[in-house]
């Protein structure tokens, strides 16, 4: 099951650029950013409509979305910005400038989450390593960048 899970995220991994390039493409022949961005949240929100209709369970009631604390509700704005931010950085650094940088962010943002145990983590130190690893891909991203 773990290495199903591996190969899983390496190949979600791979399509990313795939979006930001696809969506920056889109931009370009519909008229900006957001509309390309309005078009692929459409997409996405057919498919899981589509999926709904097969499976009831996966509809959450009313009801119980507004009683949630609002921060759960973060995650499709974060996604929003994420792919706005993609059909604007992809033309101007590349897809591997744009994927360098953002697995950057995501790993410091990770160790900080972490190592504090923030949305109810389970706490993981900070180390020594750690940061090597994130100094040495934020250098890998310069590079990325520069060259």
């Amino acid at each position: 099951m773990k290495l199903f899970m591996i190969s899983w995220a390496l190949a979600i991994g791979a399509i990313v650029p795939l979006q930001a390039i696809i969506n920056a493409k889109l931009s370009s022949h519909i008229g900006g950013a957001t509309q390309a961005a309005l078009v692929s949240f459409t997409g996405g929100f057919l498919v899981f409509v589509i999926i709904g209709l097969f499976n009831f369970n996966a509809l959450p009631s009313f009801s119980k979305v507004l009683s949630l604390p609002p921060y759960l509700l973060a995650g499709g704005i974060i996604g929003s910005i994420f792919v706005l931010s993609a059909i604007i950085i992809v033309p101007k650094l590349g897809s591997t400038g744009w994927v360098a940088l953002v697995v950057t962010g995501q790993l410091v943002a990770s160790l900080l989450l972490d190592h504090y145990g923030w949305l109810g983590l389970t706490t993981k130190a900070i180390n020594v390593y750690r940061v090597i690893g994130s100094v040495l891909l934020l250098a890998g991203s310069a590079l990325v960048i520069r060259f």
